[in-house]
């Protein structure tokens, strides 16, 4: 039957080896870091929590768009995140760092994890000229059935230049 399924771009064949199943956190931090360096859309959805997950911005960069981020959730981050990548040139990585690094175990099943981060993305957007994101990254993390996700994000601007939420702003609406 014509029109029953959907067309999509493959993934490269690389793209779901490089995901390890994420039984400890820092396997998951792991999967995470690298789908946003090779900006792969199908792992970085995968490091989240369906519809449990909330992301709470930045409220600077969240400015005069609260409304955007009101019920932000997994299928804007994929948005937004599919967005970028077509807009990042072919065989372009990215770079994530996270440093300062602090656990807090809430249960055998719930943990946060903050960070500052440095994101530093190529992208052919001209309109957004920013290379380099800086911040705090506050994630909840919760296992299910052995494996850890991200449940909560919570995003902080460190510095006068752009965070992480300046990016998903920008890019949710291309």
């Amino acid at each position: 039957m014509p029109g029953c399924f959907q067309l999509r771009e493959p993934e490269p064949a690389a793209a779901s080896s490089e995901w390890i199943q994420p039984t400890q956190v820092d396997i998951l931090l792991a999967n995470f870091t690298t789908a946003v360096q090779r900006v792969n859309a199908a792992n970085y959805e995968r490091s989240f929590s369906g519809p449990d997950f909330r992301f709470v911005p930045d409220p600077t960069s969240a400015g005069s768009t609260p409304a955007l981020f009101a019920n932000w959730s997994v299928p804007e981050e994929v948005t937004y995140f599919t967005s970028l990548r077509r807009r990042t040139p072919a065989g372009t990585t990215n770079s994530l760092v996270l440093t300062d690094r602090r656990d807090q175990l809430y249960t055998t099943d719930s943990v946060e994890v903050s960070a500052l981060y440095e994101l530093r993305i190529s992208q052919q957007d001209t309109a957004f000229r920013a290379g380099l994101l800086q911040g705090n990254i506050r994630l909840i993390l919760r296992r299910r059935n052995n494996e850890w996700r991200i449940i909560a994000w919570r995003d902080q601007r460190t510095g006068p230049g752009l965070c992480w939420t300046d990016l998903k702003k920008y890019f949710s609406t291309r």
